[in-house]
């Protein structure tokens, strides 16, 4: 019997030992691929949410492992943080995937403040006239969302209402928070082998827009055109020396996946103070100590990392253009737009970056001043308009964002006006309207009425001491019709078009007849 025990209990103790599992840590990628994919809700000339991006992220990484025998658990960091874990795809492990989990909370102010419920810290104050420090032991009795109560001995006060400089400084690092967002599978190897991983994945939280500068040249019919991507991103991982595309065009999506904010914010703590009298509560922030290291957490988005400004722009225009190797080249992904960027680049985390897309001198566009003309109203705006050819100074296919038109006024670059463009692909019409002009102006006149039909002659004034291409779109209702037009018209968008020359400071007319759609309740 004794025996028999004995081989028993030698039996549970190898059990636990035949299914033991090694755990292998990979700290980051060897080299990593990042392509960004507009919000679902993008509009030519619309900004960027910055404090919560819509648009998400498809990130490739390669990592090499020595991979043991028998069953192990990977631990993939320096992920994402705003993994969508249901999508990554692994690559490369010879047995496959048993189980992935996403691991632990990551470590925020929220969370620290959150995990530290119940627990002892330390309130460092300084007094505003003295300059004196004080260290009070306390007990966070509340959690992150709302004002803070700390237990002080018997007896219970607040936090960022006491009208001092404060913070929280904290022991250590609670259990379960990680620094660093990761990722870990099971697989079970055969045989012990080094191995070459390709971890895919989606992840929320990032965006980016096309920013075109238009500097237009001395002959004002041509421009110099050039083009920044702005790359913007709220996880809290950078991707250091990525591969980097940005995809142009309307991705079919979940719509229950659209609402989605990723968990952008999620770590910021915003504490409260109780409404009190004769508090300047605009004055406090909330500061925290993790050990004997300060660490000021910001309490707005001031600090973002903007790499590159307007005003840097506008001069990369005037100045020399970027080189055609330093630009992103376009190519075909089904109806879609790639744009790769030939040098690797850095997408930081809780940054905005902007990196030259595009860069043409001598652009060809020509100044057209068009009215959109109904009954007796003529809205007229200028637009600047061209082809997107290759003999015109471009063909190549252009992602949709926003337009900064430039022109040399006694030797200074000044904006003229702001536009906006779709994506266009090559062989396209682009147009950048810019306003109501000052120097030309279109008016309609009613010149006799006679039954359904109206008599109207628009005439068309230019203040400039040169001439102008002029057009007019001519609409009216359904089932009327333009009759008797005193010269040749044409259509765009089916919609009859007047387009003339008029002399520089002189006008051109043209009359016409509209007949109204005849009135069912007459019939």
């Amino acid at each position: 019997m004794r025996a028999f025990l004995l081989t028993m209990l030698a039996a549970l103790a190898v059990a636990p030992m035949a299914h033991a599992q090694t755990v292998i840590t990979s700290a980051g990628p060897e080299h990593v691929s990042v392509t960004l994919y507009r919000g679902p809700y993008y509009r030519p000339g619309r900004e960027i949410d910055r404090d919560n991006p819509q648009g998400y992220a498809l990130i490739t990484e390669r990592r090499t492992i020595a991979l043991p025998a028998g069953p192990a658990v990977i631990r993939f960091e320096g992920v994402a943080g705003n993994i969508l874990p249901e999508s990554a795809l692994i690559g490369g492990l010879p047995d496959g995937v048993q189980e992935k989990n996403l691991d632990a909370s990551l470590l925020s102010p929220r969370s620290l403040f959150d995990r530290a419920l119940g627990r002892r810290v330390m309130i460092r104050r300084t007094d505003q006239a003295t300059g004196k420090v004080t260290l009070q032991q306390a007990t966070i009795r509340s959690s992150a969302d709302g004002a803070a109560v700390l237990q002080i001995g018997a007896g219970f006060a607040d936090l960022k209402c006491s009208g001092l400089p404060e913070m929280l400084v904290y022991d250590g690092v609670p259990p379960g928070l990680s620094a660093k967002p990761t990722l870990s599978v099971r697989t079970d190897s055969k045989v012990a082998r080094t191995v070459t991983l390709t971890l895919s994945y989606l992840a929320g939280g990032f965006d980016w827009q096309a920013d075109y500068i238009v500097a237009m040249r001395p002959d004002g019919r041509s421009a110099d055109m050039f083009a920044w991507i702005t790359l913007a991103s709220t996880d809290v991982t950078s991707f250091v020396d990525a591969d980097t595309q940005v995809v142009a065009g309307e991705l079919n999506r979940d719509r229950d996946r659209e609402d989605d904010s990723f968990g952008a914010g999620d770590g910021d703590l915003t504490l409260k103070c109780w409404p009190l009298p004769n508090y300047d509560l605009d004055r406090r922030r909330v500061v925290t100590v993790v050990s004997d290291s300060l660490q000021t957490l910001p309490v707005d988005e001031d600090g973002r990392d903007i790499i590159v400004t307007g005003s840097i722009m506008r001069r990369a225009v005037a100045n020399s253009p970027v080189p055609v190797a330093l630009l992103a080249s376009a190519e075909s992904l089904g109806d879609l737009k790639l744009y790769r960027f030939p040098r690797r680049v850095t997408v930081a985390s809780n940054a905005q970056k902007q990196v030259a897309m595009l860069s043409k001198p001598s652009v060809k566009l020509w100044p057209i001043y068009r009215s959109e003309v109904r009954d007796e109203d003529a809205d007229t705006t200028m637009v600047l308009r061209g082809k997107n050819v290759v003999a015109n100074g471009l063909g190549v296919a252009l992602p949709g964002g926003k337009v900064a038109v430039f022109s040399e006024v006694e030797g200074r670059s000044l904006m003229i006006g702001e536009s906006s463009v779709g994506d266009k692909t090559v062989g396209e019409e682009i147009e950048f309207e810019l306003g109501e002009p000052g120097s030309v102006d279109a008016e309609v006149e009613t010149l006799r009425e006679k039954g359904r039909k109206t008599r109207y002659e628009l005439t068309v004034t230019n203040a400039n001491p040169w001439p102008i291409d002029y057009e007019a779109k001519i609409a009216f209702d359904d089932g009327a019709g333009l009759f008797s037009p005193s010269a040749k018209l044409g259509t765009k968008d089916g919609v009859p078009l007047w387009t003339t020359r008029v002399p520089a400071n002189g006008t051109a007319k043209l009359s016409y007849s509209i007949r109204a759609a005849k009135d069912t309740d007459d019939e």
